[in-house]
Order: structure tokens, then sequence, then C-alpha cells
């Protein structure tokens, strides 16, 4: 860790993850990320031809929150727009500010089946509620 990463938290890791519709890839879907901790924050992507999409990590800064022992809990979602209509794939309650601790230190790269039931997982330390499941 150097002098620039003091107070650094990744808020959201890289996520990779392919959209699909009865097993047929979303194509041009818009995406929407949003998390929240030190405020709401939110950015968009779209889905590529075969339903692939990528965020990169986003990162805040706040020297209190990490001088501090102060609880870390950040709200993050995942939304995908089709057909007019803007449905959740997964939520989560990030608790540790490194990067890929959504998935006890895997990167996250998800299938994500829209017809799928959200599931409600506890297997890495924190509540996740996703319709996506691991890519290998």
């Amino acid at each position: 860790m150097s002098l620039f990463d003091i107070g650094k938290v990744c808020v959201f890791s890289e996520f990779k993850a392919r959209v699909t519709v009865n097993g047929e890839p979303l194509k041009n879907a818009v995406v929407i990320r949003r998390w929240e901790w030190l405020e709401p924050q939110q950015d968009r992507t779209t889905t590529d031809e075969n339903g692939y999409f990528t965020f990169p990590a986003a990162f805040e800064r706040s020297i209190m929150n990490r001088a501090l022992p102060i609880e870390l809990v950040i709200a993050q979602g995942i939304y995908v727009e089709t057909e007019g209509e803007v449905k959740k794939i997964w939520s989560n309650s990030k608790r540790e500010p490194e990067e890929n601790a959504e998935l006890g230190g895997q990167p996250i790269n998800l299938s994500c089946e829209l017809t799928n039931d959200m599931k409600i997982t506890r297997q890495y330390g924190s509540i996740m509620n996703t319709l996506c499941t691991r890519s290998e």
C-alpha cells in the first residue's frame, strides 16, 4: 500500500457478466450499476451482441472511514433495462474495502439468465441476492 492508497476503498469490484433471456443473449440492453457508501452513485453500460457487459472497479476515498474503526457497509446493485422495464439482477452489501471481496477474493464473472428467480446467499460473508451464477 502506498501513500496514494490511504483512504481508498473499492466500492464495487470489476463486474463482468453475460445476460441471457431463455438462453439467448440480451443484445444492446442498458445495464445500470448503483452503489451507496458516502453518497449514491451510478454508471451505465450496454450489453454487446453476445449479451456481455463489463464495469471497471470503482473506488472512493474517505480518510475518516479508513482511520476509525467503523463498520464498512456499501450497498450495491446491478439492474438491466429490457422491454421498458428495469430488472434487478444483483444486490449485495460489500463489507470489506479490498477489490473482489464480494465473492471471497474471486473476480466477479457471472452468467445472468433473466428468467431465473432471485436467490439469497450468504456464502461470501454478506447477504447477496441475485439471479446470476458464477461463470468459470
